[in-house]
């Protein structure tokens, strides 16, 4: 039987049918972004040509006609493919990339290419999919699939785009690759530079490439008019001074310090401009609102706009009116095509690990602009990740503006403790951008200071049928405000909480009820009680803020949710900060306690002497900005825990063996949490969860699996794995959940109620029927 050459089965398609699209990918990217930086164009063409020649091997062809054979037997065909005979039975396949460097002419190579680049050709092709480590013996059969099993082929094998009309197979290419390239090389070594540079955008684009082509989406979507659409949505107020200044140095890599509502974000989308770009922000929901902005009022449409986290399926889904899933729109999300992607942090800078394949991020970010807002919410590890990731971005020509109302000068210390120097790799404005009116600083707040524990009685005696907002630190604390204040039989009915112990359906809910209480034009009167949800996530503006204490960079974005674009009118205090007397705030431990604290010791304690200072105090945006530069500052901080924390993590990751790590060990965000479905949530939907979840078994749709996904998962909270470990602890009836082989969710004894969210169980003695079974 001859050989078919197949690439794929489903859907069925051949080696050459393969490659010409990836050719087609490789002409896109190249007048998309024709001026890239360490990249041989000629040398990456000839990567997509011959990358997927290895597949022409009778063990790779069997497995494809095997594939082909199971789904013609499904469909009761009579004409099933015949295998190739394989005469080296006794040999396990060898993954293809390995074989298809033999068919490369090396004389060609030589003479057109450096040793370098051929070296940087080779391991492109060679390492293309992440597979098993060829060692001792395993060599050996290499060799002798290319001396035995690949020459019966090569004549039936005819491809124009191929050097050569004659293949001539070889094994020469094996002495390049016994050593891989950035086991020596490094983009931080001026010295090897220029081959670890070339190798990530070989091997990155090369991966690119290949993925777009398989999946069947673009490689790169051309960008449109970002900065004119942008500009356009500001008028008729015409940019002001902070997007002046991005629009201006849209090509130096930036740190901007601005007043919260001064419109950071059309400034830098105005410096990203008509480029490729990435605008990171730390939680969820604040991305689902940029996206939409700037799809809807801004006009930057889907088609250049992609929102991208663990739940862009479900979101994209909430925006379809047929509430059918855009696969195309998916998949070129995940394979970052778009020309602007709002999407979290995590999603882009797992490449400083170095797992195989890291090399396709970095190469594509290589060309980009990524923007960073709400820098200050990250943990101390994820600020090290981020200033590892800036310092290789920029070495690969990237770009990057951070953009925040609050940066701590303990961030910009460890960047140039990383090789990020201002002056060099990037600026910083002479003055932040304040937000200003006839040409002085807005004021907007006025401090009162209370040390003691935040106290229900003084909220319930300053409501005053105003628009109040409680912050409180932990959930906990906010049930227990909940129960108190609703003692009040006068203000029961206009309290309101809101937290992240509700479930999804839930939560929505209540996010759009805050959201809407807390606009300037609504006339709500009533006291929310939440946590730090809102601190960054909501476009939101109360009368009155009543808070404990976190740390002052938190602190100062709870204030931000009060008298958001209002100049101070009052002579009261509109901002009421609880410090904690003997006894700390919630969610502030010592370092003497078996508990985790929200915020390290230290900065707590430097942030409660700092706004002490400031008690029946009018408090400007200039002097919030010093507030933080002083707490935050190298000579406070360097003995603290938090110090240490970033310190450690950039020396251990700075200079990791490239490979080592697997990329399902490596993990970004150190959130451990569980999935679960509060009991008495369970017990009133048991019968359609059920459903749902052999619903979701029965079907192959991608759309009605991802809609069924999105009913089960609006019947759950996600907990801490702490908190989980406790409630089994204490003797909870926890339940399993099979939803398939690899995920499970957990039904949770516990009281829930849409006004209070799930609360532990205080006594899990009270057993239940089930626990008896």
């Amino acid at each position: 039987m001859k050989n078919l050459f197949l690439a794929k089965s489903n859907p069925r398609e051949t080696i050459i049918e393969h490659t010409e699209n990836l050719l087609k990918s490789y002409d896109m990217l190249k007048e998309s972004y024709p001026n890239l930086k360490n990249i041989n164009w000629e040398l990456l063409k000839l990567a997509c040509i011959y990358h997927d020649a290895g597949k022409m091997n009778t063990k790779f062809q069997n497995k494809i006609i095997k594939n082909i054979n199971k789904e013609l037997e499904k469909q009761e065909s009579e004409e099933m493919l015949p295998y190739l005979e394989d005469f080296l039975e006794d040999i396990e396949e060898i993954p293809h990339g390995y074989l298809s460097n033999a068919f490369i002419p090396i004389s060609y190579l030589k003479e057109n290419f450096t040793d370098e680049e051929i070296k940087v050709l080779y391991e492109s092709i060679f390492y293309h999919h992440n597979r098993e480590k060829l060692e001792g013996h395993r060599k050996e059969e290499l060799l002798k699939i290319i001396k035995e099993d690949l020459p019966q082929y090569i004549n039936d094998f005819k491809y124009d785009k191929f050097i050569s009309d004659e293949i001539n197979l070889n094994s020469k290419f094996m002495r390049y690759l016994r050593k891989r390239i950035l086991t020596d090389a490094n983009i931080l070594d001026d010295e090897t530079y220029d081959i670890a540079s070339k190798l990530i955008m070989t091997k990155g684009l090369l991966n690119k490439i290949d993925f777009a082509a398989s999946s069947g989406v673009l490689v790169e979507v051309q960008p449109g008019k970002l900065k004119g659409l942008t500009e356009k949505s500001i008028e008729p107020y015409n940019l002001n001074d902070l997007q002046k200044y991005m629009k201006e140095h849209d090509n130096d890599n930036l740190i901007i310090l601005a007043s919260t509502g001064i419109g950071k974000t059309e400034g830098a989308l105005v410096w990203i401009g008509n480029n490729k770009g990435f605008f990171t922000l730390p939680l969820r929901v604040s991305i689902n609102s940029i996206y939409d902005r700037v799809v809807s009022k801004i006009g930057y449409g889907k088609d250049k706009t992609a929102l991208l986290h663990s739940d862009s399926a479900s979101e994209y889904m909430k925006r379809e009116e047929d509430g059918i899933i855009d696969k195309y729109y998916l998949d070129s999300t995940k394979q970052l095509s778009l020309p602007l992607t709002i999407c979290t942090l995590d999603q882009l800078i797992g490449f400083i690990f170095k797992y195989e394949g890291f090399e396709l991020k970095l190469a594509t970010l290589s060309y980009s602009k990524i923007v960073i807002d709400e820098i200050q919410m990250y943990s101390p590890d994820m600020i090290a990740y981020l200033v590892l990731a800036l310092r290789d971005i920029v070495r690969m020509g990237g770009k990057f503006a951070i953009v925040t109302a609050t940066f701590p000068p303990i961030f910009e210390y460890f960047m140039n403790y990383a090789g990020l120097n201002r002056g060099t790799e990037y600026k910083v404005p002479e003055k932040p951008f304040l937000k200003k009116l006839d040409d002085k600083v807005m004021l907007r707040h006025k401090v009162k200071i209370f040390q003691v524990n935040i106290d229900s009685n003084i909220i319930y005696n300053n409501y005053k049928g105003q628009k109040i907002l409680v912050i409180v630190n932990t959930v906990k604390t906010a049930q227990k405000l909940y129960y108190e204040l609703s003692k009040y039989e006068d203000i029961k009915d206009k309290l309101f909480m809101f937290h992240s112990r509700y479930i999804k359906e839930d939560r929505a809910i209540k996010e759009d009820q805050i959201f809407n209480d807390g606009q300037l034009k609504n006339k709500f009167s009533g006291i929310w009680i939440t946590t730090q949800v809102v601190e960054a996530s909501l476009d939101i503006d109360f009368d009155v803020l009543f808070t404990e204490l976190s740390d002052i960079s938190g602190l100062l974005q709870r204030m931000g949710r009060v008298y958001r674009n209002r100049i101070l009118d009052k002579m009261e205090a509109n901002i009421n900060v609880f410090v904690g007397d003997d006894k700390l705030p919630s969610g502030i431990f010592d370092n003497t306690s078996r508990f985790d604290s929200i915020i390290d010791i230290d900065i707590f304690n430097k942030s409660k002497e700092a706004i002490l200072k400031y008690n029946d105090v009018e408090l400007d945006e200039e002097e919030k900005m010093k507030l933080v530069s002083e707490v935050y500052s190298v000579s406070n901080l360097e003995k603290s825990n938090y110090f240490e924390v970033i310190k450690k993590t950039i020396d251990t990751y700075s200079d990791l063996i490239p490979y080592d790590l697997k990329k399902n060990e490596v993990k970004l965000r150190n959130i451990m949490s569980e999935t679960i479905i509060p009991e008495v949530v369970y017990e009133k939907n048991k019968e359609r969860i059920n459903e749902t979840i052999k619903e979701l078994g029965d079907t192959k749709d991608f759309s009605k699996r991802t809609s069924l996904k999105d009913e089960l998962m609006k019947k759950t909270v996600t907990i801490s794995a702490s908190m989980f470990e406790n409630i089994k602890r204490k003797g909870a009836a926890v339940e399993k959940l099979e939803v398939n082989k690899y995920e499970t969710i957990y039904i949770v004894p516990g009281e829930y109620t849409f006004e209070k969210g799930f609360e532990i169980q205080k006594d899990f003695n009270k057993f239940s029927e089930k626990q008896f079974g």
